[in-house]
């Protein structure tokens, strides 16, 4: 049957120019925005780019008894030690013409608004990829940036938990007050890792007078974690006609060293976990985040947004790690 001839006007046929667009006034950006860690730990001050705090730790217990009468002996005392941190600039520059400022565009109201409100989440993010990845600390140069040390940084040593078949670990105390070893071996030595290690590296942080809040893991480390049978179970109420739900996760942990709560986190280095307490971090800041007009350059209006602060590890011995977490 041949198709019949319709003299109307198409849409086909104002697609040369007349037909309107339909763009939809409105940006959909899927880019994660969760910083678990830098939002949870308290702000401090810094009045300077070499930023101190100091830690003490009380005499381990033991034996104390006297004779009646016996004479004074002085003993010796230990006093409290000197931690550093340097501060460091984080920090997102953009630049907009004046055309570019004044046409109409869609989902934002001005150019320059929409790249401060982006900037500001970029920085956050920044901020807490720095925090949870190898950053050993470094002073800078005239030319260098000053670099804040990172959590896996700040946790060294005894706090360090390697199981039996890894290489060893190599995180070291801080140097001077400063943060600047490595954050962890565990290259070439991902790990199976079971409940037991989970508890064991908790133990590390208790034994020392840490109280473990959370246990902060990427995909791995969390997925290993939370299927552990110390995990506290969730129960969900169901209607009679609604459909079924499986929990294939938990994200609370009941260890014998206390209950913590398991965060997965997008920017947290590869198969590791990091045992925190919350309250013994803190980011200080020696200029808090705040948009600055670079000036004009030509047509075009320039802006940074821009903040300077530090990671304060109130005491190392609070925290517990382990890198290398494999299921």
């Amino acid at each position: 049957m041949a198709t019949p001839v319709v003299a109307a006007s198409k849409a086909y046929d104002l697609s040369g120019g007349a037909l309107k667009e339909d763009l939809m006034d409105m940006i959909f950006d899927v880019s994660p925005q969760d910083t678990y860690f830098i939002s949870n730990v308290s702000r401090g001050k810094a009045n300077s780019v070499t930023h101190e705090w100091l830690i003490d730790q009380l005499a381990a217990p033991g034996a104390n008894k006297f004779a009646e009468g016996e004479p004074f002996s002085a003993q010796a005392r230990t006093l409290p030690s000197r931690l550093k941190n340097s501060t460091m600039i984080t920090r997102r520059d953009f630049a907009v013409t004046g055309t570019a400022q004044k046409v109409s565009n869609a989902g934002m109201d001005t150019l320059m608004a929409y790249h401060t409100a982006r900037a500001a989440k970029e920085n956050k993010r920044d901020m807490e990829f720095h925090n949870l990845n190898n950053n050993p600390h470094s002073a800078g140069t005239s030319t260098s940036p000053r670099v804040s040390a990172g959590v896996p940084n700040w946790i060294y040593e005894g706090q360090h938990f390697k199981d039996s078949a890894q290489t060893a670990q190599t995180t070291t105390a801080p140097v001077s007050g400063f943060a600047t070893a490595t954050g962890g071996s565990w290259t070439g030595s991902a790990t199976q890792y079971v409940e037991a290690d989970l508890n064991n590296m908790l133990k590390l942080a208790w034994s020392t007078g840490g109280e473990v809040d959370v246990v902060i893991g990427d995909a791995v480390g969390f997925g290993v974690a939370s299927l552990f049978s110390g995990v506290a179970q969730r129960f969900r109420d169901v209607g009679s006609k609604a459909p079924a739900q499986m929990i294939g996760y938990a994200d609370i942990y009941v260890s014998p060293y206390g209950t913590v709560k398991l965060i997965l986190s997008r920017y947290c280095m590869a198969n590791t976990w990091f045992g925190i307490e919350l309250d013994k971090w803190s980011l200080d800041f020696l200029r808090p985040f705040a948009v600055l007009d670079s000036g004009r350059d030509g047509d075009q209006e320039r802006r940074s947004l821009l903040a300077e602060w530090t990671l304060v590890c109130k005491n190392p011995l609070a925290n517990c790690k382990a890198h290398g977490v494999a299921a």
